[in-house]
């Protein structure tokens, strides 16, 4: 999930390959939940047997030494149509958003949050 700076919600939805998006017949329940859903899928996934409801993220992939293959590059080639949430559930989903991304943000080992943190503390 995303969060845009103006509020809206997006839901990407990465297919690692078609026997992926054919196996995954869930994907249809997470519109009532976003603002917009898009496909992330690479270079070489078959466009055109995605829903043109969504948008499409591809990513150019390239095998590295592990054989792993490693994102290079994206781009966001369509836009879905906005389709906004009920202000309460939007509420909702940004509230869960932030909380979700302060308890990463706060296992994050950076000293000199801490360090800012705790003088904040003392200041009070």
């Amino acid at each position: 999930m995303a969060l845009t700076p103006q509020g809206d919600i997006l839901c990407i939805e990465i297919k690692s390959g078609l026997p992926d998006f054919r196996a995954d017949h869930k994907w249809p329940d997470y519109l009532q939940w976003c603002d917009q859903l898009y496909f992330a899928v690479n270079q070489d996934f078959p466009q055109h047997i995605l829903p043109q409801t969504a948008g499409l993220v591809i990513a150019a992939t390239r095998p590295f030494a592990t054989q792993a293959a490693t994102c290079i590059d994206c781009a966001i080639l369509r836009h879905p149509p906005r389709s906004p949430l009920a202000a309460a559930r939007r509420r909702k989903l940004t509230l869960q958003f932030a909380i979700q991304a302060a308890e990463r943000l706060g296992r994050v080992d950076m000293p000199q949050v801490e360090h800012a943190v705790k003088t904040a503390l003392r200041v009070e």
